[in-house]
């Protein structure tokens, strides 16, 4: 199960603020596949890279089972995730 809770994620640019995300939520039950589809620059690449704390979210919660990701420190995230980078020809 992946919950999001109220996912607001704000850059900064120089002096410009740019909100990527603006109060996202999601509930993905355990078993089920989801697709994130949009215009180019909607947010999806942010939202996925928050899902996996890639990008720590500005504001709100990332809950994986039964573990609130978003509350973890970095060591702790460190040790309780991993990552598989797999490089895929162009096609």
């Amino acid at each position: 199960m992946i919950k999001l809770s109220n996912i607001t994620k704000v850059f900064q640019q120089g002096h410009r603020t740019i909100q990527a995300l603006n109060n996202v939520s999601l509930h993905v039950p355990a078993g089920q596949i989801y697709g994130v589809i949009g215009a180019s620059g909607a947010g999806k690449s942010t939202l996925i890279r928050c899902v996996n704390l890639l990008e720590r979210p500005t504001e709100g919660s990332v809950q994986v089972g039964d573990q609130e990701l978003t509350a973890l420190s970095e060591a702790a995230l460190d040790q309780s995730t991993s990552s598989d980078w797999h490089d895929f020809p162009a096609l």
